[in-house]
């Protein structure tokens, strides 16, 4: 019993994502696996080193990693409404640059938060980032 209950409830949210976001795309994966890498970069940040510029003492500080998760949720349901916006204009970049943009937004916050551990900062992923930022402005 316990195990169609699970299957029904992962059904359901699977059906509600391919209606949110038309379907599992590339740029979805990447734009979410950064996002879970920047979270816990910046949790490592505070918690580890105590340097996060989100809290008065530079440690871990549980208002602000919601904040910092309540954030990342917004960015879900911005790529969701870019996915409705496309289907409302028909067209089919909105929610591509829309992405991008997000992409460009949490690459460069793992670059930051890398500094704050005192990785050096690679030029090369800050290059590609710019890449991104200009093809996130791009419309077609």
């Amino acid at each position: 019993m316990k195990k169609e209950a699970v299957c029904m409830v992962l059904g359901a949210l699977a059906s509600a994502g391919v209606k949110l976001f038309g379907g599992w795309t590339p740029t979805l994966s990447v734009v979410l696996i950064l996002m879970a890498i920047d979270f816990a970069a910046g949790f490592i940040v505070a918690a580890v080193f105590k340097q996060s510029p989100k809290s008065k003492t530079g440690a871990a500080d549980s208002m602000s990693m919601f904040k910092g998760l309540c954030k990342k949720f917004g960015m879900i349901f911005v790529i969701a409404a870019a996915h409705q916006i496309d289907i409302a204009l028909g067209v089919d970049y909105i929610m591509t640059a829309t992405i991008y943009g997000f992409i460009a937004n949490e690459a460069l916050s793992i670059v930051e938060n890398a500094g704050l551990m005192g990785i050096v900062k690679s030029e090369v992923l800050i290059n590609a980032i710019e890449v991104l930022k200009s093809k996130g402005s791009k419309t077609e």
